[in-house]
């Protein structure tokens, strides 16, 4: 290696790029050289022995590009070249400049701009959720095929969001994507080609699912040949989990680090880049920049290493000029309200008890066993189902029950695989989600015959108890009462219903078809539909006079209806606070005109949902605070709130100060994460100097160039005087 450097070139060595200034050999064969720090404003030398050192050689030049010199068209097409390099001299049109078929803002292309000034075209894009990643993702792909730079490209996202990345990719950039999420599409792909030929191999854009390429044969097989570009949807799930004292890889983190290898180029999009934890959040920018994902240095070097590998702008930094020259944010601001569940009589209040106290009382048994961490799990699952809706509970206890009783109702457990994604709340589609349950509750039996049989006497009891309490839910009954209490405050207005399980959902629709002013106006969208069945069942919510949409989880994953509803109701808070985020998220995003109204149903007398209440309503103050609510979502995630909420007992002496101790622990993880890994976290633009004021453009929510004189005049002379004019220009 020494013997292939030279004076003056750039290499990387201990994290740092340096210039060799001088090259001396050792008596023992080995080589001095003198090197000067390239980074910092203050000149820094060193002397390295080469070995043990391992010098990295660095480009000459290195590609960058000086948002300091950011002047609208003029200096854009001067450090790009992006007429020149664009233009199609057999169509007359400019690729890379005209984004497909949509009127982009401003800040949508500062990844694009971010991505060229790099010279491998990878980054991690954290914006908030609603700003348009996929579309930001789009307009990155579009410019690297018109430079000739992609065309193998790989699309991984959640199962539930394939048919709408195609749908996206192909409406709004002209770019058709084959789909292999499973095995019968890729036997459907295979049809179409020679034999002997993988469709991984020969077509050109791919769209795949991250749970079917985990699988180490799928996964060997798609990227055997390189990728021009990989880009990665909800890559969070990507990260590292656990704590900095006990870090773990899942298979998806694997995953990961084989995406890296098998690209030219990696776009990960998220939202939550983090668990509270900087480890999560480096595991990501790794993917992106090995060399530079370390958080060691100068709070102006670590800001110079995370600035390069991502690029983050959160809703209120969104802005537009009104004719008054005053900048106002685009996205208003939400409006989150609790609603207590108060209507309970007393045995309503006893069965909250004994779930809570069985469950309780169950994983404590199991603590000190091999089974702790699987019965935990299970004990988990009955909580949450308890706390939905009566109609879920009933179902959770005979799968429980039926299994603590008849060996032969036992399922084998699930792998060691699908427990460590399960622990990390990776987003299942909802088919795998129930399947995983059942398993769970119907394979965590202890192997001991006095706590089985303890468990079955506890079960019955809180069988007969519920058969006593009648068909009648206080949950549904509120929210029926919440949905009059919209459509009699603001008639045909609109609201999504979300619940975490399809048992809550058929139980709601159920008692809404004994409802005469809500019976036909409502429409169910769950997992597992076709992708002709969700499109259908969107336009239908769309249509005067259906107001209501019922909705699994499996549909807050790419559904925007922001453009006709802006309220939300969810039925139970789910553990995993970044749920409630995504399901907010399908009213409060770009294009939302009103304010967006999110409510919560709770029972404040119930430990669990207690504390998630109080945890909910400091997240709301935090965000008025200009904190960013992703991040906050981030801590609550890694603090293993559900292993927390499980051990709470109702009937417990001590039962209010574990309350309080959990929101204390709380408390403690945010002034963690504000003091080790908020300051990796500072957006975009925010950082001092001139970063700030040159990417004020880029945060800014404006139709790009509706008014640049220069790129009118440039486009004119290149395409002609045919082409069409800007009618917001007309009698200028």
């Amino acid at each position: 290696m020494a013997n292939a450097l030279s004076v003056n070139d750039r290499v990387l060595v201990r994290d740092r790029p340096w210039r060799i200034r001088k090259i001396m050999a050792t008596g023992n064969g080995g080589t001095l050289l003198e090197v000067e720090a390239l980074d910092g404003d203050d000149p820094v030398f060193l002397s390295l022995a080469v070995p043990p050192d391992e010098p990295e050689v660095l480009p000459n030049e290195l590609a960058e590009f000086d948002l300091r010199g950011l002047d609208s068209f003029t200096a854009w097409s001067r450090a790009h070249r992006i007429l020149a390099s664009t233009l199609v001299s057999e169509t007359g049109l400019l690729s890379g400049a005209r984004f497909g078929r949509v009127l982009p803002e401003s800040y949508q292309l500062a990844p694009v701009m971010r991505i060229l000034s790099k010279p491998r075209p990878s980054l991690l894009i954290a914006d908030d959720v609603g700003l348009g990643k996929t579309i930001e993702a789009g307009f990155v792909l579009l410019e690297l095929m018109a430079r000739g730079r992609a065309e193998r490209v790989l699309v991984v996202t959640p199962a539930g969001l394939m048919d709408q990345w195609q749908d996206e990719l192909y409406d709004k950039f002209g770019l058709s994507f084959c789909i292999i999420g499973n095995v019968s599409d890729l036997v459907q792909a295979q049809t179409d080609l020679p034999a002997g030929v993988s469709p991984w191999d020969a077509l050109p854009r791919v769209i795949t699912s991250v749970d079917y390429i985990k699988k180490e044969t799928v996964r060997n097989r798609a990227l055997r040949k390189r990728w021009d570009l990989i880009i990665v949807d909800e890559a969070h799930c990507l990260a590292e989990s656990g704590t900095p004292e006990d870090p773990y890889s899942t298979q998806r983190t694997r995953l990961g680090w084989a995406l890296r290898e098998a690209c030219r180029g990696l776009l990960l999009l998220t939202a939550t880049p983090h668990n509270g934890y900087p480890h999560a959040f480096r595991s990501l920018l790794e993917l992106v920049e090995p060399t530079l994902a370390t958080f060691a240095g100068s709070s102006e070097d670590r800001w110079r290493r995370i600035e390069a590998s991502r690029i983050r702008r959160m809703k209120p930094q969104i802005t537009r000029v009104l004719p008054d020259g005053i900048r106002k944010p685009v996205f208003p601001l939400r409006k989150v309200v609790g609603i207590p569940i108060h209507d309970l009589t007393d045995e309503d209040r006893q069965l909250l008890r004994k779930v809570g106290s069985y469950c309780s009382r169950v994983a404590k048994e199991a603590a000190d066993t091999d089974d702790a961490e699987i019965i935990g799990f299970a004990m988990q699952i009955v909580k949450k189902r308890a706390l939905s809706s009566r109609a879920a509970l009933a179902v959770t206890l005979e799968h429980r029950l039926e299994a603590l009783q008849k060996e032969e109702a036992r399922e084998e457990r699930p792998d060691r695989a699908d427990l460590k994604d399960c622990q990390a709340d990776l987003p299942l589609s909802e088919a795998a989600t129930e399947r995983t349950a059942r398993k769970i509750l119907r394979s965590a039996i202890p192997a001991d015959e006095r706590r089985r049989n303890s468990e079955i006497r506890a079960l019955k009891d809180i069988q007969r108890l519920l058969r006593r309490l009648g068909e009648r839910d206080p949950k549904i009954e509120t929210l029926i009462d919440q949905v009059r209490q919209i459509q009699k405050d603001d008639p045909g207005d609109k609201v999504i219903v979300f619940t975490e399980y399809r048992d809550t959902l058929n139980s709601i629709r159920a008692r809404i078809e004994r409802e005469p002013d809500l019976v036909g106006r409502y429409v169910v969208l769950t997992g597992g539909l076709s992708r002709g069945q969700r499109l259908r069942r969107q336009e239908e919510f769309a249509r005067p006079g259906v107001t209501i949409l019922l909705a699994t989880d499996a549909a807050s994953e790419g559904l925007n209806l922001q453009h006709h509803c802006r309220r939300v109701i969810h039925v139970e808070l789910p553990w995993n606070p970044n749920r409630l985020e995504q399901r907010n998220g399908r009213v409060d995003r770009y294009g939302q005109r009103r304010e967006p109204e999110m409510r919560y149903l709770y029972y404040p007398d119930s430990p669990e949902d207690d504390v998630l209440a109080r945890l909910v309503e400091k997240i709301v103050r935090m965000a008025e605070d200009r904190v960013s609510t992703p991040d906050i979502l981030g801590v609550m995630a890694g603090a293993s709130l559900d292993q927390e909420l499980v051990r709470l007992d109702p009937e417990a002496a001590d039962v209010e100060a574990r309350k309080n101790q959990l929101v204390r622990l709380f408390d403690d993880r945010t002034e963690e994460f504000v003091r080790n890994v908020q300051p990796l976290l500072s957006v975009s633009g925010e950082q001092p100097g001139d970063w700030e004021n040159a990417l004020k453009m880029l945060n800014a929510a404006e139709p790009l160039f509706v008014d640049d004189d220069a790129l009118e005049a440039v486009v004119l002379e290149s395409l002609g005087p045919n082409i069409a004019a800007d009618p917001a220009r007309e009698g200028v």
